[in-house]
C-alpha cells in the first residue's frame, strides 16, 4: 500500500500573535500526515518550543527577511522528508475541507502539482465576512491578473515537492506579493493547478496587517504580472474571461453586500485595516 503522502505546513511568526494557539491546533485537528514548522526569531524558538512540543521550531531570517524570508529559513532547514508544502499565517485558520480536498486530490489520478480551494473572510472575532472570490477554471488565470484580479488566495494552497524545488524560494523584492509571485511563477511554467470547490482555509481582516497596504500590493502585484505575462492577451478573451469570472462569483458578491454592504476585497481590508 502506497504510503500517505507528508505535508510540511509552515507558520511563520513573531510569537506573539493572539490566535496563534488556533491556528497551531486547526493544523493539528487536519486528519493528515503533517509535518508543523514553525519560522519564529531566534529568541522566541526554545520558549516556543515549549509551548508546542509536537511541532518543530526553527529559527527565521530577521526582521528583514519577514514572513517570506521566514518560509525561506524553514525550507532551507527542512528541505526534504515531505511531499507537499503549505503555509498558514498565525492568525489564519486551516478548516477541515482542507483535508478533504488534499485526500480527494493524494487519491485520484490528477497529476496536478499545485492544489486550492475557496477561502473564507473572518474578523478579529471570527465573525464571518464572506468568501474571497476564485477562479474555478485555472486557465482563467493569466487572463484575469492582466485585468488586476488576483483569482486565488494562498491559504490552504498545497505546492508539491517537485514543484517547490524548481521555484527554489520566496522572491524577498516584494515585500506583500512574493505568495503571488510564487505561485505565479508556477504557473506562468506550466505547472499544473487544480480547484477544490471546499472551503480549506479562512483569512482574518485585523487592524495592523501588512495586507492593509493596498497600494503596495496593487504595485507589486502589477510588477509581477507584467514580469510573467508579458504577452497582453485579446481584449476580447479579457473581457470574457472577467464576465464567466463575475458569473460564477456572483453568490460571493451577494454574500458580501449583506455583510458589509457595496465593498471590494481591497476596500474591505483597508477598513479592518485602517
Amino acid at each position: 500500500m502506497k504510503p500517505a503522502p507528508i505535508l510540511l505546513i509552515v507558520t511563520p511568526t513573531l510569537g506573539d500573535s493572539p490566535y496563534l494557539d488556533q491556528t497551531v491546533d486547526a493544523v493539528r485537528a487536519q486528519r493528515l500526515n503533517i509535518r508543523h514548522v514553525l519560522a519564529a526569531p531566534a529568541a522566541r524558538v526554545s520558549a516556543l518550543q515549549d509551548r508546542y512540543p509536537h511541532a518543530r521550531v526553527v529559527p527565521d531570517a530577521g526582521r528583514a527577511g519577514g514572513i517570506y524570508g521566514a518560509l525561506n529559513a524553514a525550507l532551507e532547514q527542512v528541505p526534504s522528508g515531505w511531499d507537499w508544502f503549505t503555509y498558514i499565517n498565525d492568525d489564519d485558520v486551516l478548516l477541515p475541507g482542507f483535508t478533504t480536498a488534499a485526500t480527494r486530490h493524494f487519491l485520484s489520478s490528477d497529476q496536478a502539482l499545485v492544489t486550492y480551494g475557496d477561502v473564507e473572510l473572518i474578523d478579529e472575532d471570527d465573525r464571518g465576512l464572506g468568501r474571497i472570490t476564485v477562479a474555478p477554471d485555472p486557465r482563467w488565470i493569466p487572463a484575469l491578473l492582466q485585468q488586476g484580479i488576483s483569482p486565488l488566495m494562498q491559504q490552504g494552497t498545497l505546492f508539491h515537492h517537485d514543484c517547490v524545488a524548481r521555484l527554489r524560494a520566496f522572491d524577498l523584492r516584494y515585500r506583500l506579493c512574493a505568495d503571488l509571485d510564487f505561485w505565479l511563477r508556477a504557473c506562468a511554467a506550466g505547472e499544473r493547478f487544480r480547484y477544490f470547490a471546499l472551503p480549506v482555509a479562512q483569512f482574518r481582516l485585523r487592524r495592523g496587517q501588512l495586507s492593509g497596504d493596498t497600494r503596495l500590493t496593487d504595485r507589486e502585484q502589477t510588477e509581477i504580472v507584467q514580469r510573467l505575462f508579458p504577452a497582453r492577451l485579446p481584449g476580447w478573451q479579457r473581457q470574457a474571461t472577467r464576465l464567466r469570472y463575475r458569473l460564477h462569483n456572483l453568490p460571493r458578491y451577494l454574500e458580501r453586500f449583506r455583510a458589509r454592504g457595496f465593498r471590494t476585497s481591497y476596500q474591505m481590508l483597508q477598513q479592518a485595516t485602517g
